[in-house]
């Protein structure tokens, strides 16, 4: 009896084992599924040689794979977060039914605080692109999206306790201190919370909530713009959020959208090239699928007056397409944290929308902009600081100079300049305060090595400019000597 039980302990265990693989031809593709690429099968030989990797790549391939996967993890997500109410899958289980991204409790709690350096050093990048854009004659607005846990924070989980102050509030502070022109949107979401603005289980705002923000950007733009305000609409419960599936790969609840009766004007698409089906490409572009909507470009057929529209936007710029494209001549959508203000032409409105778990991009690597020149007055320094490592990049575009302070501290207004004396005659520019982390650890400069503050600025290339220059760098009256620099 003893030796007939181990055998069908034995049978039984080696079935659950085969269960897998028995079942991988009839069950449901997982790419089909999870919106990522899965993990490819692996080679046996790499470059002439034995994977050596091969097993631990073909465990990633095969449990990408494992039968009725999504169901499991459904089923997991499902104990874990909605019974006992603890993060699962980047996923923050609210009351209510209510979801939000894990990332937006760090935001809440103000546990991941900016430094007063990446502070100063967001606000003034803003300032520079505000600048260069007015001086084209264009608008310039910037709009930090609110998570929606700043706007809905009644349904985070009580374990959360929310911060008075935190990036979103300390980054708009200095923006206005240092005469940035932005959308306060928190404010604007407040202000309408009641009509329910964001969706219950996904990161973004619901087209009611894009709609009321519309009309804050536009009016923050200053520019005359259709407001829509009688518009009607329906409400149709068939959105597929996105933190429901991260939750429920296999299936979940589908959540409320607001879909307006509106007539827009008939525009194309100028990039992508060939689109023949422009009402479909859009549902395209403003669905989750995020295929090839890093650069959108469009042309109106039915606005004429030369208006233009530049947005750098992340997700949240999707549900705002169809109303910005029908305000302008012509739009470009640039999805990116570090926008080519260089490529903005004359008399664009530009738009810099970015939601507020991701506003420490703003100072992790400066926009593609040239340096503005100054007055030499502004590289005056009462004191003299330490030397420090200049480094010199001859591109085609220009010459990119970049370093890193000693210290970290902010200094008076935190603004920097550099100092070219040479052949070439005596230059100040003002370089944008950001650290450029990537290009230092290609110097060989490795991360903790440094401050965290420091500066980056591209130099036009002009008749004249080229030669040897001794640099200085300025900032909070502390002059530092750069060396001796070669523009070619």
């Amino acid at each position: 009896m003893k030796k007939s039980f181990k055998i069908v302990y034995i049978v039984i265990f080696m079935l659950i084992c085969a269960a897998p693989l028995a079942l991988m031809p009839f069950a449901k593709k997982n790419e089909n599924i999870e919106k990522r690429e899965l993990a490819k099968f692996p080679k046996y030989m790499e470059n002439g040689r034995l994977n050596v990797d091969f097993s631990t790549q073909f465990e990633s391939w095969f449990n990408d794979r494992i039968p009725y996967r999504s169901e499991l993890l459904s089923a997991a997500n499902y104990m874990k977060g909605e019974t006992l109410h603890a993060p699962t899958s980047n996923v923050i289980v609210g009351k209510d039914g209510w979801l939000f991204y894990e990332s937006e409790g760090a935001d809440y709690m103000n546990t991941n605080a900016m430094t007063d350096a990446q502070v100063n050093a967001a606000a003034i990048a803003l300032s520079l692109m505000q600048e260069n854009i007015e001086a084209k004659g264009g608008h310039f607005v910037f709009v930090p999206m609110p998570n929606k846990a700043s706007v809905y924070g009644e349904y985070m989980p009580s374990c959360y306790t929310k911060d008075r102050i935190n990036n979103l509030s300390r980054v708009m502070t200095r923006a206005g201190e240092v005469g940035v022109n932005y959308v306060d949107m928190q404010a604007v979401m407040k202000a309408n919370k009641d009509k329910t603005l964001y969706h219950r289980r996904d990161s973004h705002w619901n087209y009611q909530g894009a709609l009321i923000g519309y009309n804050a950007i536009m009016d923050g733009l200053g520019v005359e713009h259709k407001t829509y305000a009688d518009a009607t609409y329906t409400v149709e419960k068939n959105w597929r959020a996105d933190l429901d599936k991260l939750l429920y790969p296999a299936g979940g609840v589908m959540d409320d959208q607001y879909y307006y009766n509106i007539s827009y004007e008939q525009f194309m698409f100028t990039y992508p090239a060939g689109v023949r089906d422009t009402q479909a490409q859009l549902e395209n572009f403003m669905s989750d699928k995020e295929e090839g909507d890093d650069l959108i470009r469009t042309k109106s057929r039915g606005v004429k007056d030369g208006s233009k529209l530049y947005m750098a936007r992340d997700s949240f710029g999707r549900a705002l397409l169809p109303l910005m494209i029908d305000n302008y001549e012509s739009a470009e959508f640039k999805r990116t944290d570090t926008p080519d203000v260089n490529s903005i032409g004359e008399n664009t409105d530009f738009v810099y929308e970015i939601v507020e778990r991701n506003l420490h991009r703003i100072a992790d690597k400066a926009p593609f902009m040239y340096a503005p020149e100054r007055d030499s007055s502004k590289a005056e320094g009462s004191n003299t600081g330490e030397s420090i490592k200049v480094y010199c990049d001859n591109e085609g575009y220009g010459v990119r100079l970049y370093g890193a302070f000693p210290d970290s501290k902010v200094t008076g207004d935190g603004r920097v300049y550099i100092q070219l004396s040479g052949a070439g005659g005596n230059h100040v520019y003002e370089a944008f305060p950001i650290y450029e982390k990537d290009l230092m650890q290609k110097q060989g400069v490795e991360e903790g090595s440094d401050s965290g503050r420091g500066f980056s600025a591209i130099l036009q290339k002009t008749e004249g400019l080229s030669g040897s220059y001794d640099i200085t760098i300025v900032s909070g009256g502390t002059s530092y000597p750069g060396g001796t620099i070669v523009v070619e």
